[in-house]
């Protein structure tokens, strides 16, 4: 036995309406007007210009400031190095070397594939240049390590991170904002460990 609902409809009667209360003048201005907004906007956009994005990889950012980044080739063999042979036994504390015992090169390495960041200045870099990097490290020290570099770098200051090295020519503004950035973006880039 099968059920069926059977619906009537009624029949509209004279005069009833959804739109019966608003007037007619109303009605015909919304008519004409509502159009006009996606038109306009579509119109509009045909003139707009895509706007340039910021340079945000390290890459752009050391570019911009006039150093050199290399980072992950097969066989990396850079001065100074981002990797190489270190002694478990050889360990240096992270902060700034400037005017103390230099850590060896193997306590550098060891740290460096602990996730240290390294920024390493030539020897006889200016005084003043000297308290500008000292600065900058002393203002956030976690895992970073700054010190003489003692492999005949030509760069004035280099950082390294495992895998990661960027070189500038000279310390001024520009190549400390890529300092900070390469130490924000490969401190833990190692083993963490």
């Amino acid at each position: 036995m099968s059920m069926c609902l059977v619906m009537q409809e009624r029949p509209a009667s004279p005069g009833s309406s959804r739109f019966r209360d608003v007037p007619l003048p109303i009605v015909l201005v919304l008519l004409v007007l509502l159009p006009i907004g996606p038109v306009g906007w579509f119109w509009g956009r045909a003139d707009a210009k895509p706007r340039p994005r910021p340079a945000s990889t390290l890459a752009q950012i050391a570019t911009r400031a006039g150093c050199r980044l290399q980072e992950f080739q097969d066989g990396m063999d850079t001065n100074p190095p981002v990797t190489g042979r270190f002694s478990e036994r050889a360990r240096a504390a992270d902060g700034a070397y400037v005017g103390e015992r230099q850590p060896t090169p193997e306590a550098t390495i060891h740290a460096m594939f602990h996730g240290r960041v390294l920024f390493q200045y030539r020897p006889g870099l200016a005084e003043r240049e000297l308290r500008v990097l000292d600065r900058l490290t002393r203002a956030d020290p976690d895992r970073v390590l700054l010190f003489e570099n003692r492999t005949g770098m030509k760069a004035a200051v280099a950082a390294t991170a495992y895998l990661s090295v960027m070189t500038c020519p000279r310390v001024d503004r520009p190549a400390l904002a890529a300092l900070d950035a390469f130490r924000e973006r490969r401190r833990a880039f190692g083993q963490s460990f």
